[in-house]
C-alpha cells in the first residue's frame, strides 16, 4: 500500500509493504546514517548540481553505475562490526535494518534502493524546488511520518523528519536532518543552523512529555562538529555540557526558548551545567573511538551525527549499545578518508562516511 502525505510544503511520501513485517523475535537492531554525496538519477530536470547535468556529460549509464555501488556498499554496511540484517536472511547480508540518508535526488530512487535491497518501508522529503532530501530505508513499520520546517526567513528550508517506527513491538523515533551548511560563511549561517536546532529541542520535549519512555535518535549531517563551540568561540546550534558555557549560549527573551542542543558523554545523557533535561543528548563522539565521517582541509570532521536521548538508555525496550563510523573500504580511499565521489571519471563513492548504531531490546 502506498500513501502520500503532504506536510509543511514538503514533498512526503511513504512506500509500506507488509510482507516485510519481521516475524521473529529480534534483540538487536542496527540503524545506520549516511549522507550519500549527491545521488542525481539519469534525468536532467534542470535543478541538478552542475557537474551532474546532461551539459557536463552526467548519464544515465553513469547513474546505473553509481546506483550499483551505493547499493552494494550498503549490503555490506554493518559487516566489518560484525552486525547483520535482523531478518534472518540466509545469504549473510549485512545491511543495516534502519538506513537515513542525505542529498537524495527524488523518491524514486529511494523506491528503487528499497526494491534493490528488500526494505519493505521507504520515506522521502524535499524542500519544494530543492535539488535534493532525505529519505529512509527501513525493515521495520513507519506507523506515522511527518516533517518539520525551521522557516527561516527567505531560505529555502531543509525538512526535519520526523518518523515513529514499530520495531519488533517497540516504538523508537527517528528525527532525520540534513541542516544548513556553512556556505555563505560559519558565522552568518550559524543563525539557520540554531533555528533548526530550536526545532528539534522543540518536538524533543514534546515527545517526552507525551511519551515518555520512548527513545529517539537525532540522525544525519547537522555540518556542525560535536566539539564546535571549541573550534569556534562562539554560541553554536550543538553546545558542550562545560563550565561557563551556558552563559553564552545566548537568551532570546521568550520563556522555554531553546535554539541549540546540549551534548552529553554521560550515560545516560544529563547536563551538569544546563538545566534543560529534554534536549541534552548523548553524542558517540564525545568517547573519542572514532576521529571523524567526514574530512576536510587535513582535518577529520564529526558532522555527521547520532545523537541519544536517556529513554536510550533506561534499561527498558531498546537501548544503545554500540556506534562507529565505517572506516575501510569501498567506504575509504587507499588514504583512510572517504572515497569521495567523482562524477566524471565515476570513481569513488560520497565524501561522507556511514554511522551505524545498534540498539539491543533489554
Amino acid at each position: 500500500m502506498k500513501y502520500r502525505l503532504q506536510a509543511a510544503g514538503f514533498v512526503l511520501a511513504a512506500l509500506m509493504s507488509c510482507s516485510a513485517t519481521p516475524e521473529q523475535e529480534i534483540n538487536s537492531i542496527s540503524i545506520a546514517s549516511w549522507n550519500v554525496q549527491a545521488l542525481f538519477d539519469g534525468n536532467d530536470e534542470g535543478k541538478e548540481y552542475g557537474e551532474y547535468s546532461a551539459e557536463q556529460g552526467w548519464t544515465e549509464e553513469k547513474y546505473r553505475s553509481r546506483f550499483n555501488a551505493l547499493a552494494d556498499a550498503v549490503k555490506n554496511m554493518c559487516a566489518g562490526s560484525g552486525e547483520t540484517f535482523s531478518s534472518g536472511e540466509s545469504s549473510g547480508s549485512a545491511r543495516p535494518d534502519i538506513l537515513a540518508l542525505i542529498e537524495i535526488e527524488n523518491e524514486a530512487i529511494i523506491g528503487e534502493l528499497a526494491a534493490s535491497l528488500n526494505y519493505g518501508w521507504t520515506f522521502f522529503a524535499a524542500a519544494p524546488g530543492s535539488a535534493l532530501g532525505i529519505g529512509l530505508l527501513s525493515r521495520f513499520p513507519v506507523v506515522d511520518a511527518r516533517t518539520h520546517s525551521a522557516n527561516f526567513g527567505k531560505a529555502a528550508p531543509r525538512p526535519i523528519a520526523e518518523l515513529w517506527i514499530d520495531a519488533g513491538g517497540e516504538t523508537l523515533v527517528l528525527m532525520v536532518c540534513h541542516w544548513k551548511s556553512k556556505l555563505g560563511g560559519e558565522k552568518e549561517t550559524e543563525v539557520v543552523r540554531r533555528s533548526e536546532a530550536a526545532l528539534v529541542a522543540r518536538r524533543l520535549g514534546e515527545i517526552g512529555t507525551a511519551h515518555p519512555g520512548i527513545p529517539v535518535a537525532v540522525l544525519g549531517d547537522l555540518n556542525e562538529n560535536h566539539d564546535e563551540f571549541f573550534r569556534m568561540g562562539y554560541p553554536c546550534a550543538l553546545m558542550p555540557d562545560s563550565g561557563g558555557v551556558e552563559t553564552l549560549a545566548g537568551k532570546s527573551g521568550r520563556p522555554g526558548f531553546q535554539d541549540f542542543l546540549v551534548l552529553s558523554a554521560s550515560i545516560p545523557p544529563k547536563a551538569e551545567n544546563f538545566g534543560l533535561p529534554d534536549a541534552v543528548l548523548y553524542s558517540p563522539w564525545l568517547i573519542g573511538e572514532n576521529e571523524g565521517s567526514y574530512y576536510y582541509k587535513n582535518r577529520w570532521e564529526t558532522i555527521d551525527h547520532v545523537l541519544l536521548n536517556g529513554a536510550a538508555f533506561d534499561g527498558e525496550g531498546w537501548n544503545f549499545a554500540s556506534f562507529r563510523a565505517v572506516r575501510e573500504p569501498p567506504f575509504t580511499g587507499t588514504s583512510g578518508a572517504p572515497a569521495v565521489y567523482v562524477p566524471r571519471t565515476g570513481n569513488g563513492l560520497s565524501d561522507h562516511l556511514p554511522l551505524v548504531m545498534r540498539l539491543e531490546k533489554l
